[in-house]
């Protein structure tokens, strides 16, 4: 008969004797139980000595709630074990055993995930963990699961929350930061950097605060390894003497096996065929519609370090830069390879065939809808593998992005081959304000077209004569656009010349009353700027043909050798159909002046 255990000499009797057989009745079943059921039962029975019923009774949990945790058919929600482990403690049951039963529950705080678990084991609850810290208990979650990067900066405060020691915990948080990296194909050298970076609270963006230059970060961005000269002065700020001098170690070794390619083959081929082809980076940017203050900025970054754009889009650069479908084949090749690496560091999860296909041709989430019939939500789901499809819905998709951006591909190369033809209708003005707008556009501008005629000695064009002359307010003497058309390379100028007679005609008609004064004029207008330029050209003084002009305008009696020696200084001849009209305009001089004036 099994004895009093606070009096070995009484043997036990009655109900004693029956809990007695029932405590080691529940030790003998629980040898096959789960480790965690096992100790529930080993500290009920053997350290308090209690039965089920009167622990259910005192620490105010239900005896069936007991019963399936010590056969192992449930596990301890963390409220029901926070009610136990506060009942042990009050009973004065020993630290290591509630320890070993915190480390059952939530593990052995091997991986960080157990770490966490166990902190709001600590804290009472992970609602109560997260509101000490100032997050949601949502977002705690993920970080436990791993699916959201755990900030060093918040892991300290989490242990500080429940006082535990961060030390412990770093060499956790960095191994679940390797790893996560290493699943996303960084290399070893990387997986280090940015891991310190991580601790010291620096992400990519700080990267150029701390003197990394440009071209440095973006091919981090598609994991490669800079020259470790560059990469030096970033990491002193973030690491040790012995971490810098073990990633130094670590970095070299990578550069050496990094194959010797050049880092971005697609963006050094756009510039070799840009430049064989004499394209500047604006015309290209203007081909695309990129706005800004420096849109040829734009072209350079996706030329020199790699840059996507979804303006100036991938397929868009090949179709217009290159001269066969292999050659395109192989630079539309190359700027996939390059951009795999640069989504599988985010998210490898994601579909690269609908977000490579979607990128090619320059579309946005929000343009999938007129061409798939997914809202732009829908489609993210697919697009990062949330929301699975079929083979065959896939190549569907697929099929559906490709006629798209052929549709897009061919608006594109329509408006280049538009584009060049309004750059070459400078060469053939019809009129004289087309003259003007035509040469103004080809130099990107009336500011620019000023510039560049006075570079070639053409003065007195500024730039509001330009434009009064482009909208048709100033009609100049034909000799000014003469020398405009011959320094501007412009060949063809009879419809323009046929313009500005129309034009300048109607001009003077306005001014002068007298047709004989008005061709007299227009005669001059052809040689010379003023009439002051045309003086030199008659042998007499300035104030001679002005007088001359005033009485022709008032269509006085003049002598016709007055009128004959300004015709021949202008170039006419005898046998000229304008000589005959200017001499029949000088004969009918009386008949206009005897008209009534109306």
């Amino acid at each position: 008969m099994p004895l009093q255990p606070h009096d070995p000499a009484v043997p036990l009797k009655g109900h004693a004797l029956r809990n007695e057989h029932l405590r080691q009745r529940a030790v003998q079943r629980a040898e096959s139980a789960p480790p965690l059921a096992r100790l529930l039962v080993t500290i009920r029975a053997q350290l308090l000595g209690l039965t089920r019923l009167e622990l259910a009774r005192r620490s105010g949990i239900s005896r069936g709630t007991l019963r399936d945790l010590e056969l192992g058919i449930h596990a301890p929600t963390r409220r029901i074990l926070q009610q136990l482990l506060a009942f042990y403690q009050r009973e004065g049951v020993p630290v290591d055993r509630i320890e070993e039963l915190r480390s059952l529950y939530a593990g052995a705080g091997e991986t960080l995930e157990q770490f966490i678990a166990r902190l709001e084991l600590r804290a009472g609850s992970s609602r109560e963990l997260a509101r000490r810290v100032g997050i949601s208990a949502a977002t705690l979650w993920e970080y436990r699961r791993g699916n959201f990067p755990l900030p060093w900066e918040l892991l300290n405060r989490l242990c500080a929350a429940v006082g535990e020691d961060v030390a412990g915990a770093e060499t956790l948080w960095r191994e679940a930061e390797r790893q996560r990296l290493r699943q996303r194909g960084y290399p070893e050298p990387l997986v280090e950097f940015w891991v310190l970076c991580s601790r010291a609270g620096y992400s990519e963006k700080h990267l150029l605060t701390l003197g990394l230059p440009t071209a440095a970060v973006r091919r981090l961005r598609y994991l490669e390894l800079p020259p470790w000269d560059e990469m030096e002065t970033v990491v002193r700020q973030i690491a040790c003497n012995g971490e810098l001098l073990a990633l130094e170690r670590m970095w070299r070794s990578g550069e050496a096996s990094q194959p010797n390619e050049t880092p971005d083959p697609f963006g050094l081929r756009l510039r070799q065929l840009r430049k064989k082809h004499g394209i500047a980076r604006r015309e290209l940017a203007d081909l695309f519609g990129i706005g800004g203050k420096k849109p040829a900025r734009i072209i350079k970054y996706i030329e020199e370090d790699g840059f996507y754009s979804a303006q100036a889009y991938p397929a868009g650069l090949a179709a217009l830069l290159t001269d066969s479908d292999s050659q395109r084949d192989g630079l539309i090749e190359a700027w996939r390879k390059r951009r795999t690496q640069f989504h599988r560091r985010h998210r490898p999860e994601t579909r690269f065939d609908f977000r490579l296909t979607r990128e090619l041709y320059g579309f946005e989430p929000s343009d999938m809808e007129p061409i798939l019939g997914y809202s732009t939500v829908e489609y993210q789901k697919i697009e990062r593998g949330v929301h699975r499809v079929s083979a065959t819905g896939g190549d569907r998709i697929l099929r559906a992005i490709h006629e798209a951006g052929r549709r897009k591909l061919e608006a594109l190369l329509h408006q280049r081959r538009q584009r060049e033809s309004e750059r070459e209708a400078w060469q053939h003005p019809r009129s004289v304000r087309e003259l003007i707008a035509l040469l103004a556009q080809r130099e990107g501008g009336l500011i620019p077209l000023s510039r560049h005629l006075k570079r070639l000695g053409l003065t007195g064009l500024w730039t509001a004569r330009l434009r009064a002359i482009s909208r048709g307010q100033e009609v100049p003497p034909w000799c000014v656009l003469e020398r405009v058309a011959n320094v501007c390379g412009i060949t063809e100028c009879d419809e323009v010349h046929d313009d500005w007679l129309l034009r300048y005609r109607e001009r003077l008609g306005q001014i002068y009353p007298s047709p004989l004064g008005v061709e007299l004029r227009l005669l001059i207008g052809e040689l010379a700027e003023s009439l002051r330029d045309f003086s030199p050209r008659l042998g007499f003084n300035y104030s001679v043909l002005v007088r001359d002009l005033q009485r022709i305008d008032r269509d006085e009696p003049i002598q016709w050798f007055h009128v004959e020696r300004i015709a021949r200084a202008a170039g006419a001849i005898s046998s000229d159909e304008r000589w005959r009209e200017l001499h029949a305009l000088w004969a009918t001089a009386s008949f206009r002046r005897k008209q009534p004036k109306t």
